[in-house]
């Protein structure tokens, strides 16, 4: 008699074993290389684009305050360069010096399969959404969601990365805390990678605030304006993210280390 039970099982052990292989270590260097590359170039055109901006939001509003801001800013986008390459090592230092344990695997293999879900339904989604709106944005919003799902699931199934290691001997409260700092560990290792990726979309969004500010007239140059805020919000957001991921991992870790404390006092 067939086993139908041990076949699925079989099958999902399969898929799972190419997810490791596929969705590897090797995967986040390669993207990390290139994204590399292009940091360097990526950077003075993101000063450059807001010294633009600076410049033509200082005529169009017949205001000297937006450009001296651009100068500003200018600053502070190489600033922010520099203070996130310093962070960055900070943050993979932190990860290797804050070991956790699991005591099964099962969690995180639920996780991995969750996220599995997850971008099959945004794929589907998005392309319904996109044909029912007859619009495009939903469709690229949903499919850049589902590549960071793919990539925030590369720990999970490679816990190693972010020093989170599964063994019998891990108690509850080490279980509750592994599991729940997976997230912004996960941060921490990503830091490089989500900080490059931030920064250009920020970049994009402010060339467009930028093109939207020369074309506008009246009232409609304050909206582009105002547009173009939120996208320099982001680029910053993007160049600072690593200082950000470490204060809140720190922060995190604080109050994991006081239970744990609390929880080994109770055992003597």
């Amino acid at each position: 008699m067939i086993d139908v039970t041990q076949k699925t099982r079989s099958l999902f052990e399969s898929f799972s074993e190419l997810m490791k292989k596929h969705l590897s270590e090797a995967l986040i260097a390669k993207i990390e290389k290139y994204l590399g590359y292009t940091n360097s170039v990526l950077v003075p055109i993101a000063a450059i684009i807001v010294f633009i901006a600076g410049i033509v939001v200082s005529i169009k509003l017949s205001m000297a305050t937006p450009f001296f801001a651009g100068i500003g800013l200018v600053f502070m986008v190489f600033f922010g360069d520099y203070i996130s390459e310093k962070f960055h090592d900070a943050c993979r230092n932190s990860l290797n010096s804050n070991p956790t344990s699991v005591s099964s695997n099962a969690y995180l293999e639920l996780v991995a399969y969750l996220n599995v879900f997850l971008i099959v339904a945004l794929v589907i989604g998005g392309f319904w959404f996109a044909i029912k709106a007859a619009n495009i944005d939903v469709l690229l919003w949903c499919l850049g969601l589902a590549i960071l799902t793919l990539i925030s699931t590369i720990p999970i199934l490679s816990p190693h990365l972010i020093n989170l290691r599964v063994s019998d001997d891990s108690g509850i409260a080490s279980d509750l805390i592994a599991l729940s700092s997976t997230g912004i560990k996960s941060a921490l290792y990503f830091s490089r990678l989500v900080s490059r990726l931030i920064t250009i979309a920020g970049s994009i969004l402010v060339l467009i605030a930028l093109f939207d500010v020369i074309r506008a007239t009246g009232w409609a140059t304050f909206a582009a304006v105002t547009k173009g805020g939120a996208g320099i919000g982001v680029l910053f957001a993007g160049l600072f993210y690593p200082v950000i991921a470490y204060f809140l991992f720190m922060l995190v870790f604080f109050v994991a280390d006081i239970i744990l404390a609390i929880l080994s006092l109770k055992k003597r």
